[in-house]
């Protein structure tokens, strides 16, 4: 595992952490892949909210190449993880955050949201 797929994945934990999101650590998670878009490294996790738990796949990233600070794009929807679909369904959560971010950029006529 390499030093950014580590910083991503304590990201991750963290996000999952948030008393707005599943409110503690995930009882298992590991990565399960990468991908690129928009000229940015993505990270897939697969996670289990407790040790009997079903799989669920997240999303981290938005690191430029030797970066560990990723743009903030950490996400989950908690749906479960499926190898074949879960870059399609990563690289959407991620397109989601983008246009949301977009959005906010444009009704505060602001550029600091365009990731």
């Amino acid at each position: 595992m390499s030093l950014q797929q580590d910083a991503a994945k304590a990201a991750m934990i963290r996000w999952l952490a948030n008393p707005a999101e599943l409110g503690k650590a995930p009882k298992k998670i590991e990565a399960a892949g990468e991908f690129e878009l928009h000229g940015l490294i993505y990270y897939i996790f697969k996670y289990k909210k407790t040790a009997l738990g079903k799989w669920l796949v997240g999303v981290c990233g938005g690191y430029e190449a030797g970066e560990m600070d990723h743009c903030g794009h950490v996400f989950s929807e908690m749906q479960p993880y499926d190898e074949s679909t879960a870059q399609q369904h990563c690289t959407d959560m991620v397109e989601m955050l983008r246009s949301y971010w977009m959005e906010q950029a444009l009704a505060t006529g602001s550029d600091d949201y365009f990731i």
